[in-house]
């Protein structure tokens, strides 16, 4: 059976010290860019992304979805989405990688979860922010930077505060721009939950009482939290996921529509095509056509 052939970047692909860098990475965008001319066409990573636009217009592609490039912007990345660049070749910024066995070594008490961005299932992946705004997060990018290039005593400790004081500056930012939904504190603890658990087992079809129990609540519960936040219901997310996944083979791998069915568990060619056309409007085929 075919592969996927759509590429999986780790830290070590865009750094010559490959084993020693192979958790955090930092560069300047246009530097980036120039230096990684693969990164234009469609990937993955297996590592988290913040990306920093200081100059440059253009569109970036994330899993589908196109959102505008300009400066004064920020974009979100976590592991195993699919994205690209069209960008002006002014294009510039910064671009921080790490890996969550990083930020968990030097920050062991947060998780990356509670960060609004990094929530794909919540909020939209990109801060535009006014120029006053901006010039508050410019300068921890020019410490990480500072830090990143230098070989000092306790770099990677330093490394890790600058990236906590980052992130906790842009998730302040990202809740004043009014990205954040008004969701409680206990409801979006359970529906990250819910999320993580979508990405472990959406091949599977597990019906919405599996992801009940595991989060300890009842089915209905599950889904009028799931309706009350996000306007949909856990059987919407879980069917969702699945279609995401299609999406992806059908468009980066040579696999025949009949093959992602059997990847994603469906062994009933008829019924996949048809799950797949309520959810998409267009058959897989007219999918695959449209987006190479």
């Amino acid at each position: 059976m075919s592969k996927e052939h759509l590429p999986i970047y780790q830290i070590q692909d865009f750094h010559a010290q490959a084993q020693k860098e192979r958790y955090f990475y930092f560069s300047t965008f246009a530097a980036h860019l120039q230096e990684h001319l693969f990164i234009r066409e469609p990937h993955k990573h297996n590592f988290y992304i913040i990306i920093f636009i200081t100059q440059g217009t253009g569109t970036h592609t994330i899993d589908f979805k196109k959102y505008e490039v300009r400066e004064n912007m920020a974009f979100f990345l976590v592991p195993g989405q699919v994205h690209s660049w069209e960008l002006s070749e002014d294009a510039d910024g910064f671009v921080v990688f790490f890996t969550q066995e990083f930020y968990q070594t030097v920050s062991p008490t947060l998780k990356l979860s509670g960060f609004p961005f990094f929530n794909a299932l919540l909020h939209t992946p990109f801060l535009p922010m006014a120029q006053e705004e901006a010039l508050k997060v410019f300068p921890t990018f020019r410490r990480l930077q500072e830090e990143y290039q230098n070989q000092a005593l306790m770099r990677q400790e330093a490394l890790g505060c600058y990236l906590d004081l980052l992130l906790i500056h842009l998730s302040r930012l990202y809740q004043a721009e009014g990205n954040e939904m008004e969701v409680l504190r206990g409801e979006l603890s359970l529906l990250q939950s819910l999320e993580g658990l979508l990405e472990k087992h959406y091949k599977e079809h597990l019906p919405v009482t599996f992801y009940a129990d595991q989060l300890h609540v009842t089915p209905k519960h599950l889904t009028n939290i799931c309706k009350r936040s996000l306007g949909k219901t856990t059987t919407d997310l879980i069917q969702e996921r699945a279609v995401l996944e299609a999406q992806r083979l059908l468009v980066h791998s040579e696999l025949t529509s009949s093959q992602i069915a059997a990847e994603l568990g469906y062994f009933d060619n008829h019924y996949f095509f048809r799950f797949f056309k309520k959810h998409t409007e267009c058959t897989p085929e007219q999918f695959r056509s449209r987006h190479r």
